[in-house]
């Protein structure tokens, strides 16, 4: 068999996948993210496939039924259907550019409309609390010292889990108290450090047995990994008998959130969140907004 004719039987997915990862340079988590919603699609289409429906074949109906089938039968969210439909566009635009197709299905197809629900966030005496109750179970002085880095870390600079683990030591300018962080796109940013993180991060080190480029490891010496993170996080909570379900990424949402209610402009925020669209960003706004309600009414005497 050709190669052109292996291609064409496996509709190109390799070939989309290797340009992900060769020119988009996307994380090897978000590449098979998109191999799975696309070999979803090709699973539903396979009946049809294999009688007489072809690539080009695949038209704006067709997507239409794949997404009814999603949301009737799968009981998918709109979030969920979302992910989908950008997985699919970035495909068909793909295959439109490569000239496997004249043009892509996916043109005439809108996003699914969603409710934007309000992002989780700790206050700041929660913040306080979590930060400065050591987890209850017994942990080397080594790893002790690098949850507390971690957790100072995340408040302090309100990155990602993901940009996190991927931190290395040269990252840090202990002279500026700022980091250097690379996102998603491979785009990188510079944060800052408070007095409080720097501290626990230099701790940490003065304390790290093994000798390693990553800045935070686990305790055989390899860097970290994001569900170590959470693990830990979870624990943190437990010992400091926080009862809210919260994770990482609230410390995230709160970094924001406290940075505007405290002063600081959105686009200061977007930038140090490292997000592509104020538009984004101003999710925080409705927080704070309730926050100030919140405020207004234990406030006003006339209640």
């Amino acid at each position: 068999m050709s190669k052109s004719s292996e291609s064409a039987r496996d509709y190109y997915l390799p070939d989309y996948l290797t340009y992900l990862s060769v020119e988009r340079t996307l994380a090897r988590r978000t590449i098979h993210e998109y191999e799975q919603d696309l070999r979803l699609f090709l699973e539903y289409l396979a009946p049809f496939l294999a009688e007489d429906l072809t690539l080009e074949g695949i038209d704006a109906r067709t997507i239409r039924e794949y997404l009814a089938f999603l949301r009737n039968r799968k009981k998918y969210t709109p979030s969920a259907l979302n992910r989908k439909i950008a997985s699919l566009k970035g495909y068909f635009k793909f295959l439109e550019a490569e000239g496997h197709l004249q043009s892509s299905p996916m043109q005439r197809i809108s996003s699914a409309k969603e409710g934007r629900l309000l992002p989780k966030v700790m206050s700041e005496q929660e913040v306080e609390v979590l930060l400065e109750n050591p987890a209850e179970e017994k942990l080397s002085p080594e790893l002790a010292a690098r949850d507390q880095a971690i957790l100072e870390l995340f408040y302090s600079s309100g990155v990602r889990l993901s940009e996190l683990v991927g931190l290395n030591l040269h990252d840090i300018d202990w002279e500026k108290l700022h980091l250097r962080v690379t996102g998603k796109g491979n785009k990188q940013r510079f944060v800052f450090l408070t007095e409080h993180a720097a501290t626990a991060i230099q701790s940490y080190l003065k304390m790290r047995s093994h000798k390693s480029d990553a800045l935070f490891l686990n305790r055989f010496g390899e860097r970290i990994s994001t569900r170590a993170v959470q693990i830990l996080f979870r624990k943190r909570m437990g010992s400091a008998q926080l009862q809210r379900k919260a994770s990482p990424h609230t410390l995230r949402h709160s970094f924001a959130t406290h940075l505007l209610e405290g002063g600081s402009d959105l686009v200061t925020i977007k930038e140090l969140l490292g997000h592509e669209s104020l538009s984004t960003t101003q999710i925080y706004t409705n927080i704070s907004r309730r926050k100030m309600r919140e405020v207004y009414d234990q406030s006003h005497p006339r209640q």
